[in-house]
């Protein structure tokens, strides 16, 4: 009997219309999505009921409350990573009459929440998964100088996993050609001004998500989803070349960092986090050789007009509204 394997698995994703009501399957109507890691799964919360009958057996283990959550892995495709800043910021600004275009997510302060029905297939042995009332509830993305394509990893929830008889497309649209920028093609910014001494970054964007399980809807699964609170947070590294990182958390200094990759003048992504507070940390001397320092920091509450974070994507994609 053939196993499964990863390489042979596929993702298909499409914007659902309705909480609860999964799209249904179609040529060309799903989007085929490249990633590294999927562990998107349901989980049941099952517990004995402990009434007492006189004797020694356990209780019986009634069905329980159903979820359904995980994190995947996805590459920086300058193409096809739009599709999930929407699925956790909604659709973009989009300028640009073609080929070229700019896309501009942002996190709003009455966001509107994209929900999608993703598919994992495996294709060796032909077996399929459904899952709706998708959505993303967080963004990390860790940017270091090596020869890695970049990636991201997603936080999803959703309302319930079912198994199917057939993959949810057969004729998937790919974003073709997807361009992921590497590693060293990364660059750190302080208000428009590349700065040397950066060694890494890590960022996490969480949108405060979570499923509603208390309203009673006669069902195992959540009955929607509680509204959001943004969240963004992270960690920078630096040489230890002089005290400026060390100034701005001391002084409590409004930073205006920003995370870039850049494959050309036509395709790059741009992460803009206007106000950084750092937290306070030392200067630690672990050995000989250069010494380095690692700071905290969080967004601050944005000022009026401006923005808590935004993503500003260019590619040669149109729009990111559903195939068909």
């Amino acid at each position: 009997m053939p196993n499964a394997r990863g390489d042979e698995a596929k993702l298909f994703s499409r914007r659902q219309a309705a909480f609860g009501a999964a799209e249904a399957a179609g040529p060309g109507k799903f989007l085929a999505l490249p990633f590294y890691r999927f562990g998107v799964v349901p989980s049941e919360d099952r517990s004995e009921d402990e009434v007492i009958q006189g004797d020694a057996f356990p209780g019986d283990f009634p069905p329980g409350l159903v979820s359904l959550s995980g994190d995947m892995s996805v590459p920086l495709g300058l193409n096809s990573f739009g599709w999930h800043l929407q699925s956790i910021f909604g659709a973009p600004a989009t300028t640009g009459d073609g080929p070229d275009y700019t896309h501009t997510f942002t996190a709003q302060a009455q966001p509107p929440l994209t929900i999608l029905t993703q598919g994992i297939s495996h294709t060796r042995i032909g077996r399929h998964f459904v899952q709706d009332s998708m959505t993303c509830t967080g963004l990390q993305i860790a940017a270091r100088k090596d020869n890695q394509r970049a990636r991201a990893t997603l936080t999803m929830m959703g309302r319930a996993e079912t198994s199917a008889a057939e993959a949810l497309d057969d004729s998937p649209v790919v974003y073709d050609p997807d361009p992921v920028p590497l590693g060293f093609q990364g660059q750190a910014l302080v208000a428009g001004t590349p700065v040397a001494e950066v060694t890494g970054i890590d960022l996490t964007v969480t949108s405060g998500v979570e499923m509603d399980q208390e309203t009673l809807n006669q069902a195992r699964t959540a009955a929607g989803f509680e509204s959001q609170r943004w969240s963004l947070t992270g960690s920078l590294s630096a040489r230890y070349v002089d005290n400026t990182w060390y100034d701005h958390a001391a002084n409590d200094t409004p930073v205006n960092l920003q995370l870039k990759f850049v494959i050309d003048a036509a395709r790059s992504l741009l992460i803009d986090m206007p106000d950084l507070r750092f937290a306070l940390t030392g200067i630690p001397v672990e050995g000989r050789g250069p010494i380095s320092a690692d700071f905290t920091f969080q967004a601050n509450r944005p000022a009026a007009g401006a923005e808590l974070v935004a993503f500003v994507l260019k590619n040669q994609t149109a729009d990111y509204a559903n195939p068909a």
